[in-house]
Formats: structure tokens, C-alpha cells, sequence
């Protein structure tokens, strides 16, 4: 008996073999694409190899997201055929659908339409209670809010980002069953809302959490996630006027960073010191050592275009952030303008997601020209 493709292709995935698993999913396709018209077990099968498909691109070592995208769109168009549409698992196959379809729209940075993905999740998920309940998964909906949450603070209604956040949370742990990386997760976002709209000690109390919790486990995404939270607990302390405590813990996420990577070689592996580097040149501005802050900057500010030539509404703020800290800590005009400018531009495309650095750029701007006019 022919082992089945998709376990096969499973057991290299959680390997973390995700080359091979994405070939045998592939293989994979091309087997089941042309008997799924009229073939319903095939046509589940293709479904459920593409979905497979389209979270391994999208969470391998270097991602394509945009190749997980189209992916999803070739499993759509299976699952809208009619003999999908008038099977018992159109719902089950909708919500998987949906929910994945979210997560990569947000690694894409296309927020609004994660949003849209997951609420059509969230209805398949409720048609499934009234349906088909005994097909629901304790932890089923955790992603979906998770990704639901993550894009609502991204588009500037971070007030509305906590409701799900803390629902996927609440769901995750009276489950009954153990997914640390999800909490943290779930925790490190969290925190992050809370810190934008000010709640500090809130903030403060997810992500020294999430920092415990992550601590604790040794994979890969555990210990991204752990530089994640290191990172974004400095900026809650530097909002905090914490200095000395932010610039430790922005260290510490670094140090994670190197633990796992090395020195950063690849454009992918520069990514991931964006964010560090901005905070951290954030932290030694705010500490008056403005030359140190400019080199932190500087080192960001490359990482930082260079991503945003492939994915620019994924990191417009990170680099918008960098030519602030560049222009405030160099005194140099041209980055505070371009600054301003993007983030004006953010500020009118997602209202009340921007306007701290908007006001920050702007005072920077007119303490430049003022300077410049006065001399």
C-alpha cells in the first residue's frame, strides 16, 4: 500500500523539512487537479494538499508569501466548484479556507483584507456549530481571532484589537491543551495594543509574561518569539522613560537573535534586525546619545528599504520610523521631511495607528527649520 503524499509531506513538515514537504505537496497537486471537477474525494484531497501547500511557503525558513497567496487562490476556485459547494465538508473546508487565507494576508501586510478573511472564518465556524459541531476544534477559532486582532491594531483600531486578543487567549487556555507558542503570541500582540493606547502596566504585564513563557521552550519559533517580545517590552519600558531597563532588554532580544542566526548574512536574516535596531536607536536617542542612535539607524535603514521594495505596506511605519530617528538624531532635514511625509500618509490611511510618530516627525521638522531659519 502507497503511503498517502500529503502524511508524508506532513511528517517532513513538522521535521521542519519544509523543501521536501512543499515537493510532495506539489507532486501532490498535479495528481489530484485533474479528476477534482467531478471527483469530490478528489477535489477534498487537492483542497486540503493546497492548504498544507500554502502554510508551509508561507512559514518556511524564508517565506513566499506571495506564492501561499496564489496557492489560496487556486484552492478558492476548488472549493467554489459545485461539488464542493454541496458537500458536508464546505464548511469545514470554508473555515481552514479563511483562516489561513487571513494569516498570510497579514504577513503581507494587507490588513483590511485579513480582517475580511477572518470574519468569513468566523461565520463558517458558526455555521459548523449549527451544522456539524462534533467537526469543531477546541482551539479552532484562536488563530482566526489572533489574526483578526493583529490587523485591527494594524489599521489603527487598536481599542477593538484587545476584544479578540484576549478572547483567542481566554479560549487557548481553558482548552485544556498546551500551545505556548500561540500564547505567546497571542501575549507579545497583546501587549503591543495596550502599549499604543497607553496601558503601560497592562502592557508591561503581557509582555514580561510572554518573556517567561518563551523563555521555557527551545524551538526555533519559540525563541523568535522570545526576541519579539524582548524587543517590544523595550518599547513599553522606553514609553515608560525605563531607559536603561529598555536598552538591557533590546540587547537581550539581539543577543536571541545571534543565538539563533549568527551574525546576519542574508537579505532574509537582516530582516529580522530591523525593528531591534530601530528600538534600539530609539532608547539611545531618548538617552541623548545621539550619535549612537544614529548608527543603530543607520544599520536599520537599509534592512528596512530593501524590504520595503518587496513588501511596503508590510514595514511603510518601520521605515518611516528610521528616517525620524535618522533626521532627529543627525539634525539632518531631509529625513525629517520624508518622515513626515510618510507618516501624514499613514496617519490619513489608518486613523489613530500613526499620530504618535506624526506628532514626534512634525516637531522634528520645525525644530530643524526653525534651527535652519535662525541661522
Amino acid at each position: 500500500m502507497q503511503p498517502d503524499p500529503l502524511a508524508r509531506a506532513q511528517e517532513y513538515a513538522s521535521s521542519g523539512d519544509f523543501a521536501a514537504a512543499i515537493r510532495l505537496a506539489r507532486e501532490a497537486e498535479d495528481a489530484y487537479a485533474p479528476t477534482a471537477p467531478d471527483d469530490l474525494e478528489a477535489a477534498t484531497n487537492l483542497l486540503w494538499v493546497r492548504l498544507n501547500l500554502a502554510r508551509w511557503l508561507a512559514v518556511q525558513r524564508q517565506p513566499d508569501r506571495r506564492a501561499a497567496l496564489a496557492v489560496l487562490d487556486a484552492a478558492e476556485q476548488t472549493w467554489r466548484t459545485p461539488i464542493v459547494q454541496r458537500s458536508e465538508m464546505v464548511h469545514l473546508l470554508g473555515a481552514e479556507l479563511m483562516s489561513l487565507r487571513s494569516f498570510v494576508l497579514r504577513q503581507v501586510g494587507r490588513a483590511a483584507d485579513s480582517i475580511a478573511a477572518a470574519d468569513q472564518a468566523l461565520l463558517f465556524f458558526a455555521d459548523l456549530e449549527a451544522v456539524a459541531p462534533e467537526a469543531l476544534s477546541a482551539v479552532g477559532r484562536v488563530p482566526i481571532l489572533l489574526n483578526r486582532g493583529a490587523a485591527l491594531a494594524d489599521i489603527g483600531r487598536t481599542a477593538e484589537s484587545v476584544t479578540p486578543l484576549t478572547l483567542a487567549l481566554d479560549l487557548l487556555r481553558s482548552s485544556g491543551t498546551i500551545h505556548r507558542e500561540l500564547e505567546v503570541e497571542l501575549l507579545v500582540l497583546r501587549g503591543t495594543s495596550n502599549t499604543l493606547l497607553g496601558r503601560f502596566t497592562e502592557a508591561e504585564q503581557d509582555e514580561t509574561e510572554a518573556i517567561t513563557l518563551a523563555r521555557a521552550q527551545s524551538s526555533r519559533a519559540a525563541r523568535h518569539l522570545l526576541a519579539a517580545a524582548l524587543n517590544n517590552y523595550a518599547t513599553t519600558l522606553t514609553r515608560m522613560r525605563r531607559l536603561d531597563e529598555a536598552l538591557d532588554s533590546v540587547g537581550a532580544a539581539m543577543g536571541v537573535l545571534r543565538e539563533i542566526d549568527g551574525e546576519p548574512a542574508t537579505a532574509f536574516q537582516r530582516r529580522r534586525w530591523g525593528i531591534p535596531l530601530s528600538t534600539e536607536a530609539e532608547i539611545l536617542l531618548a538617552l541623548g546619545r545621539k550619535a549612537d542612535a544614529a548608527r543603530s539607524a543607520r544599520l536599520a535603514e537599509p534592512i528596512m528599504r530593501e524590504y520595503a521594495d518587496e513588501l511596503p505596506d508590510l514595514v511603510a511605519g518601520s521605515l518611516a520610523n528610521v528616517c525620524l530617528l535618522i533626521g532627529d538624531a543627525e539634525d539632518d532635514l531631509a529625513y525629517a521631511q520624508e518622515a513626515y511625509a510618510r507618516f501624514t500618509e499613514l496617519k490619513d490611511r489608518f486613523p489613530g495607528r500613526y499620530d504618535y510618530w506624526w506628532r514626534r516627525s512634525a516637531e522634528v521638522v520645525a525644530r530643524l527649520t526653525g534651527d535652519r531659519t535662525g541661522g
